[in-house]
């Protein structure tokens, strides 16, 4: 049943925390800051529901009971379900802004968005000081949405098929992606030269001026490897039905499409995503369930504007969901450090087609900003940040570019 006020486990009494910041964070409580008190309207967590899958029967000598636990027949379970956490401000008599639904990217869960390794604030309650409310997703397929498990257990009790060659021995089960301090360096853009020998904080030299905390990856004396602990297992195109991500962006896609539900459930939220995840909020918005795909009204989109980290965009929209995203603010910020300069492809076709169109999208290449080319009084270059930016020293501050280029367009 979908529904928020069915599934969510919420307080509904003003909740006073005095937080130092998120005791659950994944670090020493010691490193962890004071932030002084949150004062909180609402806090509490549900799930997007999914739907119920058969359990397959394996032959012989396999049993039920060998693909899903305590079975005799074939038993059901959920997939495809979403996780959600939320933190809301104090109600004021005047709405400040429209929800905000923050998604992690590859190999992290929403531990991206909270406390920082080095234990200062984190974007889930900077965004809730500034009067959002602001709800934390786990992707479908990981950490507490939980993952489609059937894949492995289909392999290891035979009912499907694999063929053993010289490379490769039976069963096979379907890849996990395992991010190693390797990927996170080259991926995340923190040395002057790509790492190729672990580990790399000894063997690569960081950016000169780079604002990631490189002490929690193992640089310097003192340094620790706390960061090493917010990155988990992705078994996104293992696990996923509808992956890997389908080439229309209007494609059935288990993540945007809850997320289209939030958003619908909610009636109406800012949507944000990351890296792997910088293009569901677009890939949301056309789902059937956000309203806005076809294009009818302004009322009836629940998407009310797009945020992209890191890039996201399609170079093969179609008119009708051109016209879609032309009604939708859209913001794309990409950091410093890129081997390539920004935005590339296909993001200009993106912008061009969105512009075209009447459409409201900006590229924020941070390095290379002019005063007042996102609004008002909006800042000029700033350079240090690399991929992780919501992690960096200073994530506030570009937490805050956010939230200015959202007061502008009035969400």
């Amino acid at each position: 049943m979908k529904g928020i006020k069915h599934a969510m486990m919420a307080a509904a009494a003003l909740i006073a925390l005095g937080l130092m910041s998120n005791i659950a964070a994944a670090q020493d409580y010691s490193a962890v800051n004071a932030n002084g008190t949150l004062v909180l309207g609402g806090y509490g967590n549900f799930f997007i529901p999914g739907n119920l899958a058969t359990c397959p029967t394996p032959p012989p000598p396999a049993t039920n009971a060998s693909v899903c636990a305590g079975t005799t027949n074939p038993g059901l379970h959920m997939i495809n379900q979403m996780y959600v956490q939320f933190m809301k401000p104090v109600k004021e008599a005047r709405k400040m802004h429209w929800p905000i639904a923050i998604v992690h990217g590859c190999c992290l869960s929403t531990k991206s968005w909270q406390t920082t390794p080095d234990g200062r604030m984190g974007w889930d309650e900077y965004f809730v000081r500034q009067k959002f409310d602001t709800y934390m997703i786990d992707q479908v397929g990981r950490a507490r949405s939980g993952f489609d498990a059937t894949v492995y257990n289909s392999l290891n009790t035979g009912i499907t098929h694999c063929i053993p060659t010289a490379t490769v021995q039976c069963p096979q089960s379907p890849n996990i992606l395992i991010a190693s301090d390797q990927f996170a360096w080259n991926v995340f853009r923190w040395g002057t030269a790509p790492c190729t020998t672990s580990p790399c904080s000894t063997n690569t030299t960081p950016h000169p001026g780079i604002r990631f905390p490189m002490q929690t990856v193992g640089v310097g004396t003192g340094s620790n490897l706390q960061f090493y602990n917010m990155v988990i297992p992705d078994l996104n195109n293992a696990t996923l039905s509808g992956a890997p991500s389908p080439a229309d962006p209007a494609g059935f896609y288990n993540t945007p499409a809850q997320m289209a539900e939030l958003a619908r459930e909610l009636g109406g939220a800012i949507l944000m995503g990351h890296s792997e995840s910088s293009s569901f909020p677009t890939r949301a918005a056309l789902q059937p369930a956000s309203g806005c795909y076809p294009w009818t009204t302004a009322a009836a989109c629940k998407v009310k504007a797009i945020v992209q980290l890191e890039t996201g965009c399609f170079a093969n929209l179609t008119p009708a969901e051109i016209n879609t995203l032309a009604h939708i603010p859209i913001l794309i910020e990409y950091g410093d450090f890129s081997a390539v300069p920004q935005p590339a492809a296909p993001c200009p076709t993106e912008i061009q087609q969105i512009t075209a169109a009447g459409g409201d999208i900006k590229f924020a290449w941070l390095p290379a900003l002019k005063p007042n080319s996102l609004y008002r009084r909006s800042p000029g270059p700033i350079t240090g940040n690399e991929h992780m930016v919501m992690l960096d020293t200073n994530n506030l501050q570009i937490a805050q570019i956010i939230i200015d280029w959202l007061s502008s367009r009035g969400l």
